[in-house]
């Protein structure tokens, strides 16, 4: 029975075997992004910082020590910073949780911190989620600069 399977499938030319492959690839693309397209699995975040020093595009955004998203732009706006991303759709975010940005360690990367409040969490409904709430990040080198500048 192998056999007779072996020499069936040898008396197809290789170039037939690509072709089939190929539409398999094309159609299994086209269900990937639809399925994508139909069903986000982030929510998109607007936060505004006075000071985002180290703070970078993909800097990690964590919930509780955990990485629930990424930081996908940093821009100017009205003499703010404003920072974007998207986090994990299925998390139930309170209104009244506080953005910060947090150093891992003494020197260490930065990170956007999602304090959590007890409010009610955001409309699921709505994609875009905007903290008011948020706290700047200070760098050892801020500190460093503000006491040489008590000392003069």
């Amino acid at each position: 029975m192998a056999a007779q399977i072996k020499i069936e499938l040898d008396s197809f030319s290789s170039s037939y075997h690509l072709k089939i492959g190929l539409i398999f690839l094309c159609v299994f693309l086209i269900f990937y992004f639809l399925f994508n397209s139909f069903n986000p699995q982030t929510n998109h975040f607007k936060a505004h910082f006075n000071y985002v020093e180290g703070l970078d595009i993909r800097s990690d955004v964590k919930l509780a020590g955990i990485t629930i998203g990424k930081v996908t732009n940093l821009e100017i706006d009205n003499n703010l910073i404003a920072v974007t991303g998207f986090i994990d759709k299925d998390l139930d975010i309170p209104k009244d949780s506080i953005a910060s940005i947090r150093s891992e360690g003494l020197f260490g990367k930065k990170s956007l911190l999602i304090n959590p409040g007890f409010d009610m969490p955001f409309d699921s409904s709505n994609k875009n989620i905007t903290f008011t709430d948020t706290t700047d990040s200070y760098s050892i080198d801020m500190f460093l600069r503000y006491l040489k500048n008590i000392n003069e």
